[in-house]
């Protein structure tokens, strides 16, 4: 079983512009993702862009130019790999780029649940920290029982086994194949929530709970701020 990470980096962003390229302390945010990946047990860790200034942060090894007009991180993901030659079971993860803080553990625990043959697909939650996060629209929560994610929501009245869902994805190869080649199902359209669309077609999406210290998604000036403080005194590690 051949493991890879593939870091899908896209430059347009509406609320922070160039987000990838933003620093931290003193080095872009996609180092920060690629260096936790380089720490994992993967076999190939890969930057996937459509920005040439991203991809000439990086050694040609390192990094894959994709086409600017994909719709989804997935499918950016799915243009790197096929340029690999990997076999059906080898297992693809997809690390958003904007997870500066992501554990290298958290990565390897997802490897590690592939030893399994059945698993198809998998995923990270955390706790669910306050009542303001339940409410919170932009958080997404992940339903989980023995293991398994049932549902995903943007709100949710119900609170046991309800966990903020991590959005890092899992990938056997075959399954990475199937999800991109099936359109978008209802629930995904409906939610703007792309895991749906393995669940309705049937994928079993198994989950587990990610031990990173510090979860922030950088998607404004404020998560910037908050990430260069964060760098500054090493709460993260």
């Amino acid at each position: 079983m051949k493991k890879i990470v593939i870091i899908p980096a896209r430059i347009q962003s509406e609320r922070l512009p160039e987000k990838p390229l933003r620093l931290i302390l003193d080095k872009p945010m996609i180092k920060w993702t690629f260096g936790a990946g380089l720490q994992t047990s993967a076999d190939i860790v890969q930057v996937a862009t459509d920005s040439k200034k991203i991809y000439d942060l990086f050694s040609k090894d390192n990094v894959v130019m994709t086409s600017s007009s994909h719709l989804s991180g997935t499918d950016r993901v799915n243009e790197a790999v096929s340029k690999i030659g990997l076999r059906d079971n080898d297992v693809i993860i997809n690390v958003q780029g904007d997870e500066p803080f992501i554990n290298p553990n958290d990565i390897n625990n997802l490897f590690d649940l592939f030893s399994k043959d059945k698993i198809e697909m998998a995923t990270l939650y955390s706790e669910l920290k306050s009542s303001e996060e339940l409410k919170d629209l932009n958080k997404v929560k992940i339903l989980v029982n023995n293991g398994i994610a049932t549902n995903f929501y943007r709100e949710t009245s119900l609170e046991n086994n309800i966990f903020i869902h991590q959005g890092v994805y899992a990938f056997k190869y075959m399954t990475l194949k199937k999800f991109v080649s099936w359109k978008p199902s209802d629930n995904e359209k409906k939610y703007k929530l792309e895991q749906f669309r393995a669940l309705d077609n049937g994928i079993e999406i198994n989950a587990i709970k990610s031990v990173s210290k510090i979860h922030l998604g950088v998607d404004t000036e404020d998560d910037l701020k908050k990430a260069n403080e964060i760098a500054k005194d090493d709460s993260y590690k």
